[in-house]
């Protein structure tokens, strides 16, 4: 990645960099903001997040003078400080409920699929040798329980989507990872679905020249009237670079139990 002015083009921005002692570089991805700077002895890093900028389409890269004054600056001190860092996306460590916003009905024997998408972590990074100094969100979601019942599921994020089951009605942000999520009916009753849990945790992140993340899809099948439904981990998208690796390795089979919020009509 070169130097450039800030611009909001989304571009790759997970590429490892090298930067000179006292030099600072400011990265903004979506809502969060990021400075570092190499010292002679200790790196520099800074940031802030801009809840209210959930939907920036942007991607910034600069060389900046100073640090902003208002953030608070933790300092990471190394005898011999590598010179090459980079930001890489993460998926959440934990499940995604994603609720529809409007209620979704699969008709028997029908299969569809969905472009859901999930914010990311960005993962600061220094290289040669290896060092993680901050995992940053950036977008807070809330906890929610996601189970048949108090005793059965996991403890999971919450947030909204719009379901959109065309990949070209996708808004392109550098900061949210799109999954594809195909659901097959094979029920003989209407499936109707108003969330479901999206296993982040076994996926990997993957990048797009065109500075788009996306993961493996994911395939979900419905048989019977009941809380349970299989889901299986599909294989890496073509012409896209793994990134990150997932944080929970799925089963050796590839397959994992989902829950589904359904009921037939």
């Amino acid at each position: 990645m070169t130097e450039t002015e800030p611009d909001n083009i989304l571009k790759p921005w997970w590429e490892p960099v090298d930067i000179e002692v006292e030099q600072i570089r400011h990265y903004a991805v979506g809502p969060v903001s990021v400075y570092l700077q190499r010292r002679q002895s200790e790196w520099l890093l800074a940031w802030e997040n801009f809840p209210d900028s959930e939907d920036y389409y942007r991607v910034i890269s600069e060389a900046v003078s100073e640090i902003p004054q208002h953030l608070t600056v933790n300092r990471y001190v190394f005898q011999r400080p590598p010179r090459r860092f980079r930001l890489k996306p993460r998926l959440l460590d934990r499940p995604i409920v994603v609720k529809t916003n409007q209620p979704v009905r699969i008709p028997s024997g029908e299969s569809i699929t969905f472009f859901i998408s999930s914010p990311v972590c960005v993962s600061v990074e220094l290289q040669d040798p290896d060092t993680v100094l901050q995992e940053l969100d950036t977008l807070r979601l809330s906890d929610t329980w996601f189970g048949p019942s108090t005793r059965v599921g996991e403890l999971c994020y919450a947030t909204k989507t719009h379901a959109r089951n065309e990949k070209s009605d996708m808004p392109l942000r550098p900061h949210r990872a799109v999954t594809p999520v195909n659901i097959r009916n094979q029920s003989d009753a209407i499936l109707a679905i108003e969330k479901l849990s999206i296993p982040v945790p076994f996926l990997r992140v993957y990048g797009h020249a065109d500075g788009t993340l996306w993961t493996e899809p994911v395939s979900l099948e419905h048989t019977e009237d009941n809380q349970l439904a299989k889901m299986e981990i599909g294989r890496q998208p073509a012409g896209a670079v793994a990134l990150a690796e997932a944080r929970t390795p799925p089963a050796r089979n590839n397959v994992v139990r989902a829950f589904i919020s359904m009921f037939a009509e």
